[in-house]
């Protein structure tokens, strides 16, 4: 059961939150709708009450762009590969600018509404008498607004402008103090640790609301900041720690890995940081609009469900070839029963990873909105031969319009951080560590609990591959695919990240053109020896001209410029009303 309460409370809460990018004029008004810190704190309840405000900014869908780190990654497609749809095109493609989409300014303007939020409760908490800064809960709640502050200028500096980026300390009272200057990069960073560590070092190891940060949440922070800066040394005891500590993590394992990126799976204990969307709430409140960004549900669902089933939209994007492809075809491990049929020695079409993260047609085992198998609920014709499950309700309702009879209305919550991405960020370090053996012992953590066959020497168990890994090998295999396969579609434009602080993103971008994979409409054939259920991806030159996917990353392998699109550029809003900026 989904926890309501602190979201009913925070949407009382709400205020009109001032955006990074107005004018001048905004800031000679008085609000009188604006919550001040001057004439609100009175107890640590009011503030708890704004606090919830900050976490309601979170809901905003254009502060995570899940369609268009994916698009702009190696990760999706804008729908059909013969014909695209134009706007996710000017992504994938790599010829966006900061021009040609509202995403620029809505983004950016999501960030820096949190962080003015985060920046009211901390002012409001430091105003108070000491009789309530003695009090733990005091310290909880500045804890949670100064992780939140982190959190956002974390984001900004990861994705913008080569992290020189507006670090914002503070609530702004004049135009003077609103236009502030470029940070260094290295400034962003020292401010965003900060705030973070404050947060490592007095938030609770657990909160009764799973909806609310903990200590392990910061440390997962913490040590991937540390990792995106190569600084082993110091990410590492903070990734141990969140495996290792009282937080309550632990990988899902066994027959409950079906849980995951199910509504059944809501805050599992694999969970670190989940954004708490519901169609419940939107029905108490009796509202459906999906472009009220503060609401409780989102468009994600609409943006990769079949188009029988509820996708569409100008954002509508699918997986990749290879990423199909590799889930497809993952190696298991011939000695785990759960890839064989309950009661047979017949093997499962699919590993049980794809299975859970992607719908193919020749997944025969899995349910798919209401229907097993899957081809027997969407047709998987053409171009489009699979599709994303993690950000559908295709494990509740037969059709998206039966959540909230709008298919552009969905409750499912999205998971941010979890703990298997704390696993592959340690084996990460000490790959490059050159502690192999270490970094296998991770990674195979996740990979045992899918039944893939795990990685290293022969034990005489054929269990695992046999084969002897490099420092080059091991990371190759990490970049390329258990991070994309495991972590895909979460975080924060966590692939288009990765790829860029590994500095592989144009190699990838040229290697993938150059791979070669065909699509035959229709030429899936069932395990009772009939066909007509759809196209399966394979290797090998394209054989039809109409279902031809190997112009996939083309474009994107001659326009990707490392200077230009390695990060996003600054919003042209800031430049005009920022002084400072301009």
């Amino acid at each position: 059961m989904k926890n309501y309460k602190s979201y009913i409370i925070g949407l009382i809460a709400l205020v009109g939150a001032l955006q990074s990018c107005v004018k001048d004029s905004y800031l000679e008004e008085v609000n009188p709708n604006a919550v001040s810190s001057d004439n609100y704190w009175s107890n640590l309840t009011e503030s708890e009450e704004n606090l919830t405000s900050v976490y309601g900014g979170l809901l905003n869908q254009y502060l995570w762009n899940s369609e268009v780190e994916a698009l702009r990654s190696d990760l999706a497609f804008p729908r059909e590969r013969t014909r695209p749809l134009n706007y996710g095109y000017e992504w994938h493609s790599q010829s966006f600018t900061n021009t040609i989409s509202t995403h620029y300014f809505k983004s950016w303007n999501a960030l820096y509404r949190v962080i003015w939020r985060a920046n009211q409760v901390i002012d409001g908490l430091n105003g108070m008498d000491e009789t309530f800064k003695s009090q733990e809960r005091w310290t909880t709640q500045m804890a949670e607004a100064r992780f939140m502050r982190g959190l956002m200028h974390f984001y900004a500096h990861s994705t913008y402008n080569h992290g020189e980026i507006i670090i914002r300390d503070k609530i702004p009272t004049s135009s003077e103090e609103f236009s502030k200057p470029l940070s260094t990069s290295e400034e962003a960073i020292e401010f965003f640790r900060t705030d973070l560590q404050f947060a490592y070092d007095n938030l609770p190891n657990t909160q009764t609301q799973k909806t609310r940060v903990s200590k392990g949440t910061a440390a997962t922070v913490l040590g991937k900041s540390y990792l995106y800066t190569e600084e082993y040394d110091l990410a590492m005891p903070l990734l141990k720690d969140v495996i290792e500590g009282p937080y309550g993590y632990s990988l899902l394992t066994g027959d409950d890995v079906s849980l995951l990126f199910t509504h059944a799976g809501d805050y599992n204990a694999e969970s670190i940081l989940e954004i708490n969307y519901t169609d419940q709430h939107a029905r108490l409140i009796q509202t459906t609009d999906s472009w009220d960004e503060e609401a409780y549900t989102t468009r994600w669902a609409r943006y990769t469900a079949p188009t029988n089933l509820g996708g569409g939209g100008t954002s509508y994007f699918v997986p990749t070839s290879w990423l199909t492809y590799e889930y497809s075809n993952e190696p298991v491990n011939p000695n785990d029963s759960r890839n064989y049929i309950s009661g047979t020695n017949i093997a499962k079409s699919v590993p049980l990873r794809c299975a859970q993260m992607i719908a193919v047609v020749n997944d025969e085992e899995s349910t798919y909105y209401n229907k097993t198998p899957g081809y027997e609920a969407t047709t998987f014709s053409g171009t489009v031969f699979s599709h994303f499950k993690k950000l559908t309700n295709h494990d509740i309702v037969g059709h998206e319009d039966e959540v909230l009879s709008t298919s552009w209305a969905s409750g499912k919550n999205m998971i941010v951080y979890r703990l298997a991405d704390v696993y592959l960020m340690l084996a990460e370090c000490l790959i490059q560590k050159n502690d192999i053996d270490g970094a296998l012992g991770y990674i195979n953590a996740i990979r045992n609990r899918w039944g893939l066959m795990l990685l290293g020497a022969d034990d005489g168990t054929g269990t695992f591959n046999d084969v002897t890994y490099t420092k080059e090998t091991l990371m190759d295999h990490l970049m390329y695919l258990e991070r994309p396969l495991e972590i895909g579609l979460e975080g924060y434009a966590e692939r288009a990240n990765d790829l860029r602080r590994w500095g592989v993103t144009k190699q990838r971008f040229e290697a993938l053109a150059a791979k070669e994979y065909n699509v035959v409409n229709y030429n899936y054939t069932k395990a009772d020896g009939t066909t007509g259920k759809g196209s399966l991806i394979q290797e090998g030159p394209t054989v039809n001209v109409k279902t031809d996917v190997n112009t996939e990353f083309d474009d994107a392998a001659v326009n990707f410029i490392e200077s230009v699109h390695a990060y996003l550029p600054l919003p042209t809003d800031e430049y005009l009303y920022n002084q400072e900026v301009n």
